[in-house]
């Protein structure tokens, strides 16, 4: 790992750090020595060496290399981090860091060290180490190999056996401030840490180590300068500009121990403020002097601190400073809002002891202390004038934060995991640990102009913290869905959270917690822990109403007691209650197991040759019986009854014979069955059509003729219909992206069932001729992609079916049927990758939305909604019969010919081709006739239009030149029936 490395600009005249900016990547790092995090406890032992250069007077590195060289006049005592820089010296600020470990931890990170007394001189002059431009970090590793191999020389019976880290103190200042008198980049060292991986990016794989002479070997390496100030000329003469190394020191060990940089890393700019530790403006808080306490984040991934977690309607939650949090005092809140994003609420207080800050510091060798009851113009976090010496200890560190309130941090741990080891977890927009700024403007790390013309980069400040008396103007004491900031997810979903009613800045403050939207609300989530720690889904995992199926087995989530049975089914299974008792069937191993709810045993078993398909419920004889088919590798379909009541062993009613091969796969609707072998399917009445192509899934509806019709997709994304007694199937649909799945629903409440299916970024409704439902295909604007099948049920009531389709990175898009816009409240989100696995259920007052991540996290949500699920999961429903009756006919287009479903889109026509679209109730011949506004006629064609559905015909206008035209549209009926419509055309090229 590399780090610290950054560049502060520094405003000559304003003696102040009046913006600060890291210096740009150079090299990505992978972080390796993630040294015992989450742990108890942290074990930091540091080996520490002095090292100076070659002597030089190179214009472009401050001193001539040796320790003490970097001021040209004498300066006494009366400075921060005064000469000499000896042992003692650099011994004293480790005994800051022991020091502030043992606070922000409490005592979990304990420090031990020693700083070899000898000063080291290696071979060349500094700047001959220092990496230039775009160049990799090979000059340090190559110094880093040098001093140890200098070390071991020296001393050659020293044990180095106990320590872990190593430290290289050399002299000079760090290539961390950005200089207002060099001309050319500065060739000083940048204050870095080189861990495992960063030695092995350079030296390759192989690399383990520098080896010293008792065996022992380092494998990391921090490399820190005498001191970070450094003489400044300007028009008044020379000035010195203070910084201690204090903050250097905390983060390069924090490094060590695992935490990322929390700046932007690609740009250099801050990203949290002075709101957490692993920030420049945090490392240079003070002047260096002493950095504030770590985030929620970092206190929390270190191990030290448990957050409390919220996840229901909470009024008064407490939360308390950490200074003085008793041991069951709340002091870290988490809020969860899907698998990877949370937020955490935090309480930070400057003053929590309510006696100012003391500040112990070491000057002429005595150790003196100072205390501050408030800021002034000499001691501030831009002006530090009155002090002197080495800060060894504070006592509120917090002291360096800019303000008094909670902190809500907003946690995306798929950011986290995906940039963890490059070191970007901060870069861009979405930042994986983000600081939700009360005043309602995210600028921390954002450049300003001041009047005088120079660039500012905020860092923070105390609007930024959440309090009932905060004044800025946009604040309104709650984080909601439309608050500024916003609760929304980083993918711009809704989180469905409300934190509100702050309180006012106290040491215990108090906050109120709320979960939903106007008719969706989160039921709960069951995480990996548990039940189902260390469980993978397998492929044919299917989830219903809080019962799944994980490798095999049937796990009761949502039951209580929960439940699992091994080895239930390795397919779908069926489920439906009966008088308050819910029955599972599933296939195991050529076996039918049937197991009900209040039992954790497999209740009967009826075992068969060649199962090749889930099972499915063809039909409910009576209260009582149902009939259960099963799929066979020799083409055979077993027809079982199963007697509810008395729960005995099924019965074989009747052997149907399908096909000669193996059946892939059953659809059943009332009594009619249709199977289907590679690219054959099959009606039970021995109808068979080949459609050229495996069919990959098959659904089953009845027409506005009321005849079955079997609706095919294969595998070149055709869609095909092939309609019962009819042998030769129709092309509706060919797609050139994949459809993994076909759902059927009536979307637009027209009376007929519509075919609907994700692609791409893409959802999609068609009728049963092929035509695309108006204000369809919805297209998403990000460059995410839909994943798994489709669901369908009306969720905001409006009797208007809407389309649930979820993508890869888990975000849920509910689309109305009815105009084609996402419904309020959507898209929700499950935050990590979507396994496929999503369902809905009727209930007696709402609909049941659930839906599972790829790591194995169930998501619930209630949807207040009367409305009906037309397709309810993959295989339609929870008996699998991918079926669905045919759409009401009360809500049948009885009119011939409505004219204002004739029109063509897109209008205008931008590209190469606009559809003609009709509607007529008989099946009748379409006479399109176009004519320029002269009346010359430019083209015509005609076509074929089945009554009952909106049919489309394509007009290729790559030959017609920009204009307006009119479209004469002529339908005539087989019995006769005669209309006609003019519509506007305009081509735009």
């Amino acid at each position: 790992m590399l780090n610290k490395f950054f560049v502060l600009v520094i405003f000559m005249g304003l003696s102040s750090l009046a913006a600060q900016t890291f210096m740009p990547k150079i090299l990505n790092s992978n972080y390796n020595n993630y040294l015992q995090s989450n742990s108890s406890s942290t074990d930091v032992n540091i080996l520490a060496v002095m090292v100076d250069f070659q002597p030089d007077n190179f214009e472009l590195t401050y001193g001539d290399g040796t320790f003490g060289s970097i001021y040209s006049q004498e300066y006494g005592n009366n400075i921060i981090d005064p000469l000499p820089h000896n042992q003692e010296y650099f011994e004293d600020h480790l005994q800051f860091a022991k020091n502030y470990f043992n606070k922000v931890s409490n005592d979990k990170v304990n420090i031990d060290f020693t700083v070899l007394p000898n000063v080291l001189t290696v071979s060349q002059p500094m700047r001959e180490y220092s990496p230039v431009g775009e160049e990799s970090f090979k000059p340090l590793a190559d110094f880093s190999k040098e001093v140890w191999e200098m070390v071991s020389a020296s001393y050659p019976n020293y044990d180095f056996s106990s320590f872990n880290t190593f430290l290289i103190f050399h002299a000079g200042a760090g290539k961390d401030i950005s200089t207002s008198d060099l001309f050319g980049e500065a060739r000083d060292l940048p204050s870095i840490y080189l861990g495992k991986k960063s030695f092995q990016n350079i030296y390759g794989e192989t690399f383990n180590g520098f080896q010293l002479n008792d065996g022992s070997i380092v494998d990391n390496t921090m490399i820190l300068p005498e001191t970070e100030s450094r003489e400044e000329s300007s028009f008044g003469g020379v000035s010195l500009i203070e910084l201690s190394i204090n903050g250097l020191i905390v983060s390069s060990i924090a490094s060590h121990i695992g935490l990322p940089d929390l700046f932007d890393s690609e740009t250099g700019k801050s990203a949290i403020g002075r709101f957490g530790l692993m920030d420049g403006q945090s490392l240079f808080a003070f002047a260096g002097l002493f950095p504030p306490e770590p985030s929620a984040w970092e206190k929390i991934f270190l191990g030290w601190e448990e957050p409390k977690i919220v996840l229901a309607d909470t009024d008064n939650i407490l939360v308390t400073v950490s200074e003085i949090a008793n041991e069951n005092d709340n002091q870290i809140i988490k809020v969860p809002i899907n698998s990877t994003e949370y937020y955490l609420i935090e309480n930070r207080n400057r003053d929590a002891l309510n006696d100012g800050v003391t500040l112990t510091y070491k000057v002429g060798g005595q150790v003196r202390t100072i205390s501050f009851t408030e800021d002034l113009d000499n001691f501030n976090n831009a002006f530090v004038d009155t002090m002197k010496g080495v800060v060894i200890d504070v006592d509120e560190h917090d002291w360096a934060v800019p303000g008094n309130g909670l902190l809500i941090w907003h946690i995306d741990e798929k950011i986290i995991d995906q940039n963890y080891e490059v070191n970007r977890i901060n870069v861009g927009d979405n930042r994986g640990v983000d600081l939700e700024e009360a005043d309602g403007i995210q600028d921390i790390g954002e450049e300003f102009q001041t009047i005088f013309g120079e660039t500012v980069i905020a860092e923070g400040e105390e609007f930024d913290l959440w309090h009932s008396e905060n004044p800025s103007k946009l604040y309104e004491n709650i984080f909601g869905p439309d608050s500024k900031p916003n609760t929304k997810t980083n993918s711009g979903a809704n989180s469905l959270v409300s934190l509100s009613n702050f309180s006012a800045i106290g040491n215990q403050m108090s906050f109120d917690v709320s979960f939903g939207s106007e008719y969706i609300s989160p039921i709960f989530n069951q995480t990996k822990s548990g039940l189902l720690t260390d469980i993978k889904i397998i492929e044919e995992t299917q989830f219903i109403e809080g019962y799944a199926i994980l490798s095999g087995d049937l796990v009761g989530l949502a039951s209580r007691p929960q439940f699992r049975i091994t080895d239930f089914s390795e397919s779908k299974f069926i489920t439906f209650e009966k008088e308050n008792v819910q029955f599972f069937f599933g296939i195991n191993e050529n076996t039918l197991n049937i197991v009900y709810n209040d039992s954790d045993t497999i209740l009967q078993s009826v075992t068969f040759d060649g199962v090749n398909t889930a099972p499915i419920v063809l039909k409910q004889n009576s209260d009582n019986d149902i009939n259960i088919l099963i799929g066979l590798a020799n083409g055979q379909v077993l027809n079982y009854k199963y007697n509810l009541q008395t729960k005995e062993l099924p019965v074989l009613e009747e052997t149907l014979t399908f096909f000669a091969d193996s059946i892939d796969q059953i659809v059943t609707l009332d009594n009619e069955v249709v199977a289907s072998s590679g690219s054959k399917l099959k009606f039970l009445n021995g109808t068979e059509v080949d459609l050229s192509y495996r069919i990959e899934q098959i659904v089953l509806t009845k027409n506005s003729s009321d005849k079955y019709l079997a609706i095919a997709l294969t595998e070149n994304n055709m869609i095909s219909s092939v309609e019962k007694d009819l042998t030769v199937g129709k092309k509706v649909q060919v797609n050139d992206s994949d459809i993994s799945s076909i759902a059927l629903a009536d979307i637009k409440n027209d009376g007929d069932n519509y075919i609907v299916y994700n692609y791409a970024n893409k959802i999609n409704a068609i009728n049963l001729e092929g035509s695309f439902a108006e204000n369809f295909p919805y297209e998403l604007t990000n460059n995410d992609t839909f994943a798994g099948s489709p669901l369908v049920a009306d969720l905001d009531g409006d009797n208007y079916s809407d389309i649930v389709s979820t993508t890869s990175n888990g975000d849920i898009y509910a689309v109305s049927g009815k105009d084609g816009k996402v419904i309020s409240g959507f898209p929700i989100s499950i935050g990590n990758t979507f396994s496929g696995n999503q369902t809905i259920v009727k209930r007696e007052a709402d609909l049941l939305l659930s839906s599972v991540t790829s790591d194995n996290q169930f998501y619930f949500w209630s949807i207040n909604s009367l409305g009906g699920v037309n397709w309810g999961s993959e295989y339609g429903n929870n008996m699998n019969t991918s079926s669905l009756n045919s759409a009401n006919n009360t809500n049948y287009i009885s009119t011939y010919f409505p004219k204002d479903k004739t029109y063509n889109w897109p209008n205008p026509v931008y590209d190469n081709e606009t559809f003609i679209r009709t509607y007529v109730s008989e099946d009748s011949q379409v006479k399109v006739k176009v004519f320029d506004l002269a009346g010359d006629l430019v083209d015509e064609f005609e076509f074929s239009a089945n009554g009952g559905y909106d049919t489309e015909h394509v007009w290729n206008v790559t030959e017609i030149q920009s204009g307006a035209y009119f479209a004469h549209v002529e339908v005539k009926s087989s019995s006769g029936k005669s209309e006609s419509k003019i519509i506007k055309i305009a081509v735009v090229k």
